[in-house]
């Protein structure tokens, strides 16, 4: 988990030093320390590729002047093979040595010649996972604080079941979950969002919960989306 979040941090940093950030350069280099300090720990086997990190990262702060874009371009791919290796995402074990040591290749040819190299197919295919991955992740962050809302809307209602004014959004919102989960092809979960759906629009066309039945049934549909 520390790791990961090392990476997350250099990678923002090292973004802001390829776009010509001086002021980014020494924290750049004490980032990419600690990062090359997880790799040795947890990834022995990419020990080549901490030692030329850290080597380009080196000679980048001691110039005092961000990295040349094809440099700048090798080191992103760098980190972000790293990401993907962490999260194991489009990574395979037997692989991660071979790679790590034609990453550190790649790294020190463009330090020595300024010049880059075509992304091989493995590398676009590693940017596509990660991207699909990221992705993913913020598809279901937004369905969680959706889902946060609407439970917190229903709870209100359960406490004062005559007042609809709390569930007046959940419909629209059970909507876009619903279309949310079908394009993922989560066809039961968007089913289930649909009756949610269904049952809330009941309440709203009939002014509240009316008996302690109709209230009982809600409640259970409130514990079902919990």
């Amino acid at each position: 988990a520390q790791a990961k979040k090392r990476i997350a941090t250099v990678t923002e940093t090292w973004s802001s030093v390829a776009g010509g950030d001086r002021n980014k350069l020494r924290p750049a280099a004490d980032q990419f320390s600690l990062v090359c300090d997880s790799l040795n720990k947890l990834r022995p086997d990419s020990a080549p590729l901490a030692e030329a990190l850290t080597q380009v990262i080196g000679a980048v702060v001691a110039s005092g002047e961000p990295p040349a874009p094809a440099l700048a371009m090798e080191v992103a791919t760098a980190v972000l093979y790293l990401q993907a290796a962490f999260e194991e995402i489009g990574t395979e074990g037997e692989q991660t040595a071979s790679r790590a040591v034609h990453l550190a290749q790649r790294l020190q040819r463009a330090q020595a010649s300024g010049s880059s190299e075509p992304l091989e197919p493995w590398m676009e295919d590693l940017y596509r996972s990660v991207s699909d991955h990221q992705t993913m992740g913020s598809v279901v962050g937004e369905l969680r604080t959706a889902l946060g809302e609407v439970e917190k809307l229903m709870d209100q209602f359960v406490r004062a079941p005559h007042d609809v004014q709390p569930l007046r959004p959940v419909p629209d919102k059970f909507a876009q979950m619903r279309g949310v989960l079908s394009l993922l092809g989560l066809d039961q979960a968007a089913l289930a969002v649909a009756r949610m759906r269904e049952v809330t629009e009941g309440f709203l066309l009939q002014g509240g919960a009316t008996d302690l039945q109709s209230q009982a049934s809600f409640e259970k549909l409130g514990n079902s989306l919990g």
